[in-house]
């Protein structure tokens, strides 16, 4: 059997724990330069990337219930002069478990074999010396994998997939999702190992801030019961509901390193309610609080409601937009109102102003006055 890329996962601690294990970060490329074999350290005439450039990610999820699935492909770029080899680094939930990895060379997708740690380390020195392009996938610490990568050519792309599955937690009826993206501010810092330092120090100056391209995403939710409060507090996604219990959601951006977040809650009665909260340690904590009405409500069910939006108008919202956002959001819940509800807008910059002493009927003369 001819092998052009080898995955190998293993579940038992590799011998040399790469960076600590709670790593949050999408995978990187840690490169070291090896134009012949066995790489052999040199100086450079210009500094080596800490990490190779991430050019793009391609985010493709499925969510059945709590199980996700989730596939990604990723290109990275060395923009070097140097053929490289490349430690692969991709920290995956504690529940998680890789299901596929493969590589692309010359236009054709080479998916990797699982094989037992010995048999894989064998066959990837092999394929080296023969100077193929071997994949080699290994469990590297709790929640880290690892695969080595040769060669990666100069000035050229590498696109590699991923596809692991897990199983989401839930609180409350809230269940989240999250791909790791902060490479930026959570990888770097951390020590490499030791013959990569040695190998980095001897090379030359390296740079310590990876660089991202496009990141975009999918997410399909098919839930056992319905779905209520789709939220990204990370992400603008674009939500298209297919029914109660399904959802399509997407988003792209760019030079973005935040993680994607993701919730939704799962019920069947009139109302879902979802809650999260966040707090630091020594600090005062917030809470989002979201409720959601089911979607095949009749017009008898409807009952009129009183409404106070409060608008921040202070100077603090005149960075980035923010008051146009703003602005906007009010205008937007304010004609959406139905002719028998009423409102009323509260601005508060230091001191409070009501727009109007009493409530406004959500007429066409009180929504223009909105």
């Amino acid at each position: 059997m001819k092998f052009r890329s080898i995955a190998a996962l293993f579940f038992t601690v590799f011998t040399v724990v790469l960076f600590l294990p709670n790593v949050k970060a999408q995978g990187v490329i840690v490169p070291i330069i090896c134009d012949f074999r066995p790489c052999r350290p040199r100086p450079l005439p210009q500094p080596l990337p800490n990490a190779l450039p991430v050019k793009s990610i391609q985010l493709d999820t499925k969510i059945n219930g709590q199980v996700a699935t989730t596939h990604v492909e990723q290109v990275f770029r060395n923009d070097t002069q140097f053929t490289l080899e490349g430690t692969y680094l991709f920290p995956i939930p504690e529940t998680a478990s890789i299901t596929e990895f493969a590589i692309w060379e010359n236009g054709k997708k080479l998916v990797g074999e699982v094989r037992s740690r010995e048999e894989a380390r064998r066959i990837y020195d092999e394929i080296v010396r023969r100077q193929k392009d071997p994949g080699l996938l290994e469990y590297a610490g709790k929640d880290l994998f690892q695969a080595s990568i040769f060669p990666i050519p100069p000035n050229s792309d590498k696109k590699l997939e991923l596809t692991y599955t897990e199983v989401l937690k839930a609180e409350s009826g809230t269940v989240a999702y999250r791909y790791p993206l902060g490479t930026g501010r959570n990888v770097w810092g951390r020590q490499p190992l030791p013959m990569q330092d040695v190998l980095y120090q001897r090379q030359g100056p390296v740079m310590s801030k990876q660089q991202f391209g496009t990141v975009s995403g999918t997410v399909e939710i098919v839930g056992r019961e319905a779905l209520r409060n789709i939220y990204s507090p990370t992400h603008t996604v674009d939500v298209k509901r297919k029914g109660e219990t399904a959802a399509n959601i997407s988003f792209e951006t760019k030079s973005n390193d935040t993680d994607f977040q993701l919730f939704y809650g799962l019920s069947n009665g009139d109302f879902g309610m979802s809650l999260v909260t966040y707090r630091e340690p020594g600090k005062d904590g917030y809470f989002l609080l979201m409720l959601s009405p089911k979607d095949d409500i009749s017009e008898k069910e409807l009952v009129n409601k009183d409404i106070v939006f409060v608008l921040d108008t202070s100077g603090s919202m005149a960075d980035e937009g923010k008051m146009d956002k703003a602005r906007k959001a009010l205008l937007f819940g304010v004609r959406t109102l139905r002719d028998g509800d009423r409102f009323n807008i509260i601005n508060f910059s230091g001191e409070e102003h009501l727009m109007e002493r009493g409530l406004i009927t959500a007429d066409a003369t009180g929504k223009k006055r909105g």
